[in-house]
């Protein structure tokens, strides 16, 4: 069983990254759907950094996941491998007032990694491949908001 759910880990991996690095009709690359950030940090530090800048910018931050949870067994997960979820239900109901639907991909997410050679990344959703996904002005009013927060909060973490 759990070569089933390292198999189905790898081929959404596979898929995303097929998604992320194809071209449009015209030739045209779609945005990256993950951002990726260095961090100048150990894991620890990094981490305690984030979920301090995410309070600070009026985020609520939930319990940590590790992310690997649930794919494998508790003693197995790489706990160097976080993921930090967050919300700022104003920006969330505005939001959704907007388009109901956006609740599907709204990126209240930043995860945490250590690689294993002691390199620790930050890897966020990217908003504007987000925004992709719906044609409607408003929307791209609140979430260049949003964007604007999650980039405020990276750059304080990485820099």
């Amino acid at each position: 069983m759990n070569w089933l759910k390292k198999l189905i880990v790898g081929m959404t991996c596979w898929a995303v990254m097929l998604v992320a690095s194809a071209s449009n009709a015209d030739g045209s690359e779609h945005p990256k759907l993950t951002l990726i950030y260095d961090s100048p940090y150990g894991f620890e530090e990094t981490l305690e950094s984030l979920r301090n800048t995410i309070h600070a910018h009026n985020f609520r931050v939930f319990p940590d996941r590790y992310l690997e949870e649930g794919l494998t067994d508790e003693f197995s997960v790489n706990t160097h491998q976080v993921s930090v979820r967050f919300c700022n239900f104003s920006d969330l109901h505005e939001a959704l007032e907007i388009e109901p639907q956006v609740g599907v991909v709204l990126p209240c997410t930043i995860t945490v990694i250590e690689r294993e050679d002691g390199k620790v990344q930050l890897l966020t959703g990217n908003v504007q491949a987000m925004l992709t996904l719906f044609d409607n002005p408003k929307l791209t009013a609140a979430f260049q908001d949003l964007e604007d927060k999650y980039q405020a909060i990276i750059d304080e973490v990485t820099l």
